[in-house]
This record gives structure tokens, C-alpha cells and sequence, in this order.
């Protein structure tokens, strides 16, 4: 049986000797999810150039998804994630990430700036320099978390 742990990082080595000792693989593939409540991933792992990575939460600056493709964008580089971003969106702590779009999530404090649109928009500019819409319709979502 393979188990993927979603808890602190406190706990994290305590529960993976505790389970292998019991003849469970902790894995981060694993389909089957054993998370604390109220914890959220400080670790996703994503790919680039075919090899594995742990990509560190803090260091997102924002997810973005199109088509069958789920990328995180770091100060290291872009990772391939093979989860959807509505699971991602769970897994990340809503104090520090927040949804924009359909295919967005931008990490909170890596927002640059903030350009009003036309028809309830607005267009981020984030750390690394990209741009990143926020809908219409999370337009009141951001606005409230923002503060604006």
C-alpha cells in the first residue's frame, strides 16, 4: 500500500518511520491522501526536463493551467504538475494563494502590482514579471481579499 503525507513538517518524519514500519511506502505519487486537518502542502512535487523535483510552496509565484498542463512558476524555473488545479487550490493554504481564474492561482504576496481593467478585471503583474488576469468572475473574491 502507498500512502502520500499531507502534514507539518513536525510530523512528517515521525509518521513515515511509524508507517514503513508497518509495511505502508509513504509516497508522494500515492493516490491515497493522509493530510492532518487543517494542514496545507509545503512541498509539490512537479516535473522538468523528465526528471523529478520537490518544489518548496513558498517559492510559487503563481499556477497557471491550460489545456491538459498544470505549471507552476518559480524564481527556479516552470514545473510541470501532474494534479488538476482544483486539487492544488485545496492543498494550498488560502491565507497565502488565492484563485483569479479557471487557470489561475497566484501566491498573494507575490504580487508586483495591480492594474484595473474594463468589465470587473484586473491584470496582476507578479514578481517574475508575468502577467496573470483576474476574471470577472473572481473579480469580488480578489477584491474583498485584497482589501480593494
Amino acid at each position: 500500500m502507498r500512502i502520500k503525507l499531507n502534514v507539518t513538517d513536525a510530523r512528517y518524519d515521525e509518521l513515515k518511520i511509524e508507517l514503513t514500519e508497518k509495511g505502508i511506502e509513504v509516497d508522494d505519487d500515492a493516490d491515497l491522501v493522509l493530510s492532518e486537518e487543517n494542514s496545507y502542502s509545503q512541498w509539490l512535487t512537479g516535473q522538468a526536463q523528465e526528471e523529478k523535483k520537490y518544489i518548496r510552496v513558498e517559492n510559487i509565484i503563481y499556477i497557471e493551467s491550460f489545456s491538459h498542463d498544470v505549471i507552476a512558476h518559480t524564481p527556479q524555473g516552470d514545473f510541470k504538475i501532474n494534479k488538476r488545479l482544483c486539487h492544488l487550490e485545496s492543498l494550498l493554504n488560502p491565507d497565502n494563494f488565492l484563485r483569479v481564474s479557471n487557470s489561475a492561482i497566484i501566491a498573494r504576496d507575490k504580487v508586483k502590482s495591480i492594474k484595473p481593467m474594463l468589465f470587473a478585471k484586473f491584470i496582476l503583474t507578479m514578481s517574475n514579471e508575468d502577467l496573470v488576469d483576474v476574471t470577472r468572475s473572481y473579480y469580488h473574491i480578489f477584491k474583498e481579499k485584497f482589501g480593494i
